[in-house]
């Protein structure tokens, strides 16, 4: 299997953060367009029909779902700093860690309420990012413990 030296992985991932971040960031210039495309799909299938206010409610979630997940992004990017600089275990990596689960469980939140509107992709959506908040519940947990064993280590040297 390739294994990618580690630096190399931590700056191609960095590349990577702040590529989503652009990203981001231009999504939120043509978050009206992607809406409409994504109400028209909806109508054309005849799943729902979407129409007046309700585009209003849609694209407004979608506003507050990028808004999260560009927050998860920059606390990715500041993890990823931390790693880079050798600070993984500290009480501000697992903190890091903890705001990004949180996010995701808010943008399953917000996806929950586009399910109105786009039932199952929406669902789908919102059970991945709550799976992805419960994943890393679980490593902040076991990065917590880590830095507890490593201050009792460091004290004991």
């Amino acid at each position: 299997m390739l294994k990618i030296p580690s630096k190399l992985s931590i700056t191609i991932s960095i590349a990577v953060s702040v590529t989503f971040f652009a990203l981001c960031i231009g999504l939120g210039f043509y978050m009206p367009e992607f809406a409409d495309l994504m109400i028209q799909a909806v109508n054309d299938l005849g799943i729902t029909k979407v129409e007046g206010s309700d585009e209003n409610i849609i694209l407004g979630l979608a506003y507050v779902a990028l808004v999260f997940i560009t927050l998860i992004d920059i606390l990715l990017f500041m993890l990823l700093m931390k790693v880079k600089a050798g600070k993984v275990f500290t009480a501000e990596s697992v903190g890091l860690i903890r705001g990004i689960s949180w996010g995701c469980y808010l943008v399953a939140g917000v996806f929950c309420g586009l399910a109105a509107y786009f039932t199952f992709v929406a669902l789908l959506v919102a059970f991945v990012a709550a799976f992805l908040g419960l994943c890393l519940r679980v490593v902040k947990n076991v990065i917590e413990e880590a830095t507890e064993i490593k201050a009792e280590n460091d004290m004991t040297v």
